[in-house]
């Protein structure tokens, strides 16, 4: 480490002469600003007033440190003067300097709109498809998610992109998509999985089948199968499972018992390997699945079940115009 030596007479002429600032002479002299303070003190060297004139208002400032999110580096580029000048001008007019972790975000981000019908559908389409995390003393909420569908990727940048900057990669060998958003700290409720944290999606009709139809949307399906229309939904957590069937009964929709694929039976699906007892939760009975789409239809998302489940509605349609409607009454 070299050590710092400066004349007096090179500071009076850089300094006081020149008016060039503590960053511009630490730039020019290749030490840090630090150091330069330092030597104006032992040589005694006046500081200047602290009012230093500038070509844009306090306003402007706030609105491009703190609005904007841009770095004092972008700033100087914008205003000609240098990052000391806007260092300095960050203090004088009382504008608190960003923490390490903002100051080096570089896009824009919104906060969470609040509505609560939307908060139950994240939470479920989080629970079912998505990796959420935040460094110690971050400010980025980093939302993952990997798929070989392009329903799903679309899905997620339409969920995600109006809120903060989206990093989508190219197809792997496989066909699968890695993407991920970067959101603040507003989308914190996405964070943990624990059941207590969403267990109030449940105590509301609207609020169940938002949370349902986000969770549907990442790993349900609706689908036809030898002429006849199902919805099923798959997971490792048969708590969970459980929980949405006590629910779907309480809102007068019957569905059979949840069905158990035993782990050893299912060693591998689709390329990942079984986790352990995986557990379905499905419904077929015409009149509770038509009153089951009723329900998620102004929820769901997903553009590939919006279809699917349209043409499931067609295909009951169609079945009870060739055999009438058997063991149907009307939608409840």
């Amino acid at each position: 480490m070299r050590k710092a030596l400066i004349p007096k007479e090179t500071l009076e002429d850089l300094y006081v002469k020149q008016g060039l600032t503590t960053y511009e002479i630490a730039k020019k002299l290749v030490f840090c600003q630090g150091t330069i303070w330092n030597w104006l003190v032992r040589h005694k060297i006046k500081r200047r007033l602290s009012y230093t004139p500038v070509s844009f208002t306090r306003t402007q400032l706030k609105k491009w440190y703190l609005e904007q999110k841009l770095s004092t580096r972008k700033i100087e580029s914008i205003t000609g003067h240098s990052r000391g000048v806007i260092h300095v001008k960050l203090r004088e007019w009382g504008i608190g300097t960003r923490n390490i972790a903002v100051s080096h975000i570089k896009h824009l981000r919104h906060d969470f709109t609040g509505d609560i019908y939307e908060e139950a559908y994240l939470i479920g389409f989080r629970i079912g498809d998505l990796n959420v995390t935040k460094r110690t003393n971050g400010e980025t909420i980093a939302i993952k998610c990997a798929s070989t569908k392009a329903g799903q990727i679309t899905l997620f940048k339409n969920l995600f992109s109006k809120y903060g900057h989206i990093l989508e990669g190219k197809p792997t060998k496989e066909g699968k998509v890695n993407i991920q958003a970067n959101l603040n700290l507003s989308f914190s409720f996405l964070l943990s999985k624990k059941p207590e944290n969403y267990n109030w999606v449940f105590k509301d009709k609207n609020i169940f089948f938002a949370f349902l139809s986000g969770f549907s949307d990442a790993e349900g399906s609706f689908f036809i199968s030898q002429g006849k229309g199902f919805f099923s939904i798959g997971n490792y957590d048969k708590h969970l499972l459980v929980k949405l069937r006590k629910h779907l009964i309480k809102f007068g929709i019957e569905v059979p018992n949840i069905s158990t694929y035993k782990k050893e039976l299912r060693k591998f699906y689709n390329g990942y390997k079984s986790k352990g007892n995986y557990y379905i939760l499905s419904c077929s009975r015409k009149i509770f699945l038509l009153k089951l789409i009723d329900n998620m239809k102004p929820f769901i998302r997903h553009p590939d079940k919006i279809a699917s489940s349209l043409k499931i509605e067609d295909n009951i349609k169609q079945r009870n115009n060739r055999y009438g409607n058997l063991r149907m009454v009307d939608r409840l």
